[in-house]
């Protein structure tokens, strides 16, 4: 039995998240977070519909590599969740993990999304 469980901890923790995207919404400086959730470990086991799987968000706004060692998030309960606060021109990038039975999975790939910045002010402005 020991030997089992041990097996299983071992294949939860390399459980990945493939399809992480992110998409920048300008009209509230929000980031829309998206992914697709798992459903084996890396053995190949399904992971039992009983199980819940709830997801960690780790956050970074200065490009790619730049995501917090502490979630921005946790307990997150659906394969979606949206962020706020970024300025504008802003590179957020993020990364997300698994989390079953209280194990947490590594870190999904990364995916970042540049908000565009604020416009330069017009030029040239004359009265006649």
């Amino acid at each position: 039995m020991r030997k089992f469980i041990v097996g299983a901890l071992a294949a939860l923790a390399l459980v990945s998240l493939a399809s992480c995207s992110v998409n920048a919404q300008t009209s509230n400086n929000s980031a829309a977070w998206s992914w697709t959730a798992p459903t084996t470990f890396a053995d190949g086991t399904a992971i039992p519909s009983t199980d819940a799987i709830t997801y960690n968000l780790y956050v970074g706004t200065a490009g790619k590599g730049s995501e917090a060692a502490t979630p921005v998030q946790t307990g997150i309960t659906a394969t979606t969740v949206t962020t706020s606060g970024y300025a504008p021109g802003a590179v957020v990038c993020g990364e997300l993990t698994a989390v079953v039975n209280s194990i947490e999975s590594g870190r999904s790939n990364e995916a970042c999304k540049t908000f565009p910045d604020v416009p330069s002010p017009p030029t040239n402005n004359a009265v006649k």
